[in-house]
């Protein structure tokens, strides 16, 4: 049997002996694609004309994501042509850097010189340019783009997929991490140490309760969401208007059915195959090994398929590693930093199953944060398939964003 994978630019086909067990897993597409008859009536049951008088602030992600904000822009476009003159835009950067031109233009299209001068960004690590909205439960101070404060109303422009951590993109995210301090996004981040963040689930996921928690010291109902749900080619499949709480929830229901597999028999290999944009780089591609390693066997393989064209990526993860103890799993000074849960996990992962990638990557790279580079994915799928005791593999496409689950799992 061939598979092809997709592979950087370009792809890379395998051959798997036909007694092999194999199973395939992927976003399909749907065939009732909203229209922007159905973008309309949505806005209209939500009220929307309201929330879109004056000078409404857009909150929207950066190039990172695979929100489609262009399709929306045009739409909203279409259903008044003054709006895009009168509001302004703010890119939830998180802890990114701020967007290249290149995802300036992406995000934007032709409407970026009619926004250029209302269009910001955030740095979340410029305070002066936020405000403190409360304190969380660890006693310490929540800072909030000060745009978005100050403001009489936002709108957030996002898409809902599951998150390896967080359980869920969109929502809350765009705003927390998205428009928040750096101190805060630490935090959050560091309870992502815990194995109970997990793809697709919200209750009892510290971190998912955590976005909840600080959420609520904003006045949610201030914020107008349109959240929405793609399929495997990038059409959106569902849009959800309204109070960002509400229309979050309804959204990750409707993401679950399009992206989340159940599967009951793990499998004895795993190919991860990373869709662009997050096949790109070191620091994005544990999406996929996160999404598909509880559906491997204990002492199984799973192999993430990603060229990783921009190399490391984001580098904190990547230099902790040089203070690691691999054995307590933790930092050698047991302080906790950013950056610490993409090592703890992939380290706790690898000890239940064999963790590989197959990259452009020098060798040395991804074995420094816990992967054992594959060098020829042939020879290594061969390695793992034993035709005597009936090996069982899956073929995980779009693995960034498609979760297997055992059965059982919540």
């Amino acid at each position: 049997m061939e598979v092809k994978l997709a592979y950087g630019r370009t792809s890379v086909t395998l051959d798997v002996p036909d007694w092999v067990e194999m199973d395939r897993y992927g976003r399909s597409d749907v065939n009732d694609r909203v229209a922007y008859s159905d973008f309309c009536t949505g806005l209209s049951m939500a009220k929307a004309e309201v929330v879109f008088r004056g000078s409404p602030l857009f909150v929207v992600n950066d190039g990172h994501r695979s929100t489609p904000t262009l399709k929306v822009l045009d739409w909203l476009n279409q259903y008044d042509s003054t709006l895009l003159d009168r509001a302004s835009f703010l890119i939830a950067c998180g802890a990114h850097c701020a967007p290249t031109d290149e995802q300036l233009q992406t995000i934007f299209g032709p409407y970026f010189d009619r926004a250029r001068d209302r269009l910001f960004w955030h740095d979340c690590h410029d305070l002066d340019s936020m405000v403190s909205v409360g304190v969380d439960h660890f006693g310490e101070q929540v800072y909030l783009n000060r745009l978005v404060v100050e403001s009489e109303q936002s709108i957030v422009i996002t898409s809902v997929e599951p998150h390896y951590f967080a359980g869920f993109t969109g929502g809350r995210k765009s705003y927390f991490p998205g428009l928040t301090d750096m101190s805060t996004i630490e935090r959050n981040h560091n309870l992502a140490n815990s194995l109970d963040c997990a793809p697709l689930k919200l209750k009892g996921n510290p971190m998912a309760e955590h976005l909840d928690e600080i959420l609520a010291l904003i006045e949610p109902e201030r914020i107008f969401s349109i959240q929405l749900v793609m399929d495997a080619s990038h059409n959106i499949s569902r849009v959800f208007f309204g109070s960002i709480d509400t229309a979050f929830r309804e959204a990750t229901d409707a993401a679950r059915n399009l992206y989340a597999y159940k599967v009951d028999q793990p499998y004895d290999l795993a190919l991860a195959e990373v869709g662009s944009p997050l096949d790109r780089s070191l620091y994005q591609i544990q999406k996929a090994l996160e999404n598909c390693q509880a559906a491997v066997v204990d002492g199984g393989t799973a192999v993430v398929v990603a060229a990783c064209e921009d190399g490391i990526g984001k580098r904190n993860f990547y230099d902790l590693a040089s203070e690691w103890d691999a054995e307590e799993n933790v930092p050698i000074d047991r302080v906790p930093r950013f950056g610490s849960h993409k090592l703890s996990r992939v380290n706790t992962i690898r000890r239940r199953i064999n963790v590989r990638l197959y990259s452009d990557l020098p060798p040395e790279q991804p074995r420094r944060v816990f992967y054992e580079p594959a060098k020829d994915l042939q020879v290594l799928v061969n390695e793992c398939l034993d035709r005597d005791n009936r090996k069982r593999l899956a073929i995980v496409y779009d693995a960034g964003h498609t979760v297997l689950q055992t059965i059982g799992a919540p």
